[in-house]
Formats: structure tokens, sequence, C-alpha cells
């Protein structure tokens, strides 16, 4: 591969992971303007919400990597005609798709209302309409980033999904109290839309051609949905299940920890359609995938040392003093969560291959995890103890069972590197 190609490579993950820490960055202070404005029942309950749609996202994001992957291919071995053909048939299915999810939400908004001790149904209704509007967005980023158009990719992370809902939330707050948390991210949502349905209608604009064949994109949403459940779940058990005060602590800490997860995580996104076109192509991906997963874990472990040694001072300095108990809580969060984003490259390098097994392992982990919570819910560290069992156990499996092991990909990794980051 040539040295103009590598840089490229180098540039995009430079883009992506620094769009990503800005995201997280906006999503931090997100949360700590809803502390500082609303009470701690009120700050658990909005985390508890943003949880519940990140779950509820993922079979989209599913749709998104799926799409991706899809889009690297054609780009590789189709023509301008039958990817338009492939735009417009999933553009088509996902109108339909955000409809009737955002319509299920809302119609069970009382259920969800009372389960989550949240006092009214609108927050949730109104998360119903913030779920639908992302999930096109989330789908329109994955058509981007299948064209490595990275810049679109970093506005996304950066702007929409972390920055721009933070520049929101405060006068949101004041104008509708709780529900303006939903608001914000609604409004945010809309100027994502605006910007990156240019790209994607420039593309569906070519004369289509026959829709090629795709693997089936629930495979990967099914994948994506056993995923999100192993890295969210913890934090609607612990707003179920623990007393106001652990809840509060919980929602701090998670809002830290994840950033283990979400920032390093960025990387597997340019690794997705850089390996997916690799294999189109009859190349190896190995070498790309490994020096994705050290990144990846060097990011994590990076943050759960500053979360270790981070004052507690700092803590309460941002969230208030009645936040100081969730100190002790944010490295291990952390540790656990850099387990989770190793996990997440293992994924998408199964979607690049088209492989299941992932699918299955990954919904054996959810369920093996829904089981561990039955017991270990009375207290914060019982809930971080049954995540990483259960994310530990499944990095384990693949390491025994699975020919994208580390140790199997460094043995078989060929002498020259044919995917770059």
């Amino acid at each position: 591969m040539s040295d103009n190609v590598v840089s490229a490579g180098r540039r995009a993950g430079i883009v992506v992971l620094g769009a990503s820490f800005v995201g997280n960055v906006g999503n931090y202070l997100y949360y700590v303007i809803a502390a500082h404005m609303v009470a701690p029942p009120e700050f658990s309950a909005i985390s508890a919400l943003i949880a519940f749609g990140t779950i509820s996202m993922m079979p989209i994001n599913g749709v998104q990597v799926a799409v991706a992957r899809d889009v690297a291919v054609l780009r590789t071995s189709g023509t301008a005609g039958a990817l338009s053909a492939y735009l417009r048939r999933q553009c088509r299915r996902m109108c339909v798709i955000c409809l009737a999810v955002a319509a299920l939400l809302a119609g069970t908004s009382p259920i969800l209302a009372s389960r989550l001790h949240l006092g009214s149904a609108l927050p949730v209704v109104l998360a119903a309409v913030w779920i639908g509007m992302s999930a096109l967005l989330v789908v329109l980023t994955g058509v981007t980033q299948g064209m490595e158009q990275f810049g679109y990719v970093g506005f996304a992370l950066a702007g929409p999904l972390g920055m721009l809902r933070t520049l929101l939330l405060p006068l949101c707050i004041l104008a509708f109290g709780l529900t303006g948390s939903m608001w914000a991210m609604i409004l945010a949502t809309l100027v994502g839309l605006a910007v990156l349905v240019r790209p994607v209608t420039r593309l569906a604009r070519v004369a289509p051609e026959v829709a090629p064949p795709t693997p089936s994109i629930l495979v990967a949403m099914i994948a994506l949905l056993a995923f999100s459940s192993l890295t969210n779940m913890d934090l609607l058990v612990a707003q179920a299940s623990l007393g106001p005060t652990d809840r509060a602590h919980y929602a701090s800490a998670v809002l830290l920890g994840k950033v283990a997860l979400y920032a390093p995580a960025a990387l597997a996104m340019v690794l997705l359609p850089r390996a997916s076109a690799a294999l189109e192509r009859g190349e190896r991906a190995e070498s790309s995938v490994l020096t994705t997963i050290v990144l990846t874990a060097a990011c994590g472990l990076a943050v759960a040392v500053f979360l270790w040694l981070m004052p507690t001072a700092l803590l309460t300095a941002t969230f208030g003093p009645a936040y100081a108990a969730a100190k002790p809580l944010l490295a291990p969060l952390a540790l656990v969560m850099t387990g989770a984003a190793v996990l997440w490259v293992h994924l998408m390098f199964a979607i690049a291959k088209k492989s299941r097994r992932m699918t299955i392992g990954l919904v054996t982990a959810a369920v093996t995890h829904w089981v561990l919570l039955a017991f270990l819910h009375s207290s914060p560290i019982h809930i971080i103890t049954a995540s990483a069992i259960a994310i530990g156990s499944t990095l384990v499996v693949i390491e025994l069972r699975s020919g994208s092991g580390i140790v199997r990909m460094l043995m078989s990794r060929p002498k020259k590197v044919l995917v770059s980051q």
C-alpha cells in the first residue's frame, strides 16, 4: 500500500479519534450542567433516559455498521448506479423503521416512566422522538463512514452527537425543565440531519441500477443490540434497584467510566470500511485490527489511570459535593469499559468479515449479564462486578475459540501491512 494511502489512513484515525474525544467532552459537560441545574433524582432520571435511548438505538447502530460495510464494498467492486440503488432502498426502509420505533416507544411510555421512576410519560415520549431522529442520523453517518468521508463522521461525533447538545442544554432546561434534556438532544439531531443529508443525497442522485444483494442487516442489528445491553443494562438496573443516593452516584460514575469505551471505540469506525474493502479485494486485515486493538486498549487504560489518580475534589467541583462517594467507582468502571472497547473492535472486524459467530457469542454474553445482574444488584460494586465477569469472560472465549483472537492474529499476520489505520 502506498505511503499516501497509509498517511491518509492515519489522518482519518486522528480526525475521528479527536472528534470522538471532543464529543465525549461535550457529553461529559452535558451531564455536569444537568447535575448542577437539576436535583440528584432528576439527574439519575436523565442518565437512565439516555441509557435507555442508547440501548434502543443499538439495533439501528447495527444498520449503521452494516451500511458502512456495504458502501465500502460497493465502492470497491460495484458501480455508482448500484450504490445509488442500494442507498435508495436503505432510505425507504429506514424511514419506516424510524417511524415504527418512535411510535412503539411512545406507546409504551407510561410503563417505562413508571419503572424508571420518571414521574411523567412526557420525557419518554420526547426520548422516542429523539431516538427515531437519531436512527436516521446514525445511518447517514454510516454512509459517509463507508465512503471514508471522515470529515462528516467527525462532525457527527463532535457536534450533533456531542458538544452541540451541551450548548443547547442550559436554555432548554430553563425553558422546559427536566424535559429540556430531551429537547436539547432533538434540536442537536436536527442540525446533524441537515448537514449529513447533503453528501448522501449527492450519491443517491445517480441513476440507479439493479440493487445488488447484500448480507442480512439483521445479524448486525442483533449483535449491536446485544453489545449495547452488555454495556448499558447496568445503568438501568442501578436506576431500578438502588436507592436514590446510590442511583445518582452510579450515574455520575458511569458517565466518566464509559469514556474508556466511547472515545477509543471511534477508531473502529475507520477500521470497518477499510477492512471491508481490503477483504473484498482478497487482502488480509489482521495487522490493522491488531493496531486498532492496541490503540483502543491504550486509550482506555489511560482513561482508567487518570480517573484513579483524579482528586476527589475535581469530581465534587464539577458535579457537586453530593457526588464524592462516586470516586471509588470510576477506575473499576473504566477498566471494565476498556475491555468492552476491545470487544467492540472484535465485533467490527466480525461484521467486516460478514461472520455470524460473534453475534451468537454476544447474545450469549448479554443473557449471561442479565443472569448475573439478577443476583448482583444490591450495590454499585456488585453491578460493576457482574459487568466485569460478563465482558471479561467473552474476551477470554474469543481468545480461546476464535480465529480472530489476538494471539492467533499475531501468529498469522503478514509481514507487510495491507490495511492501515
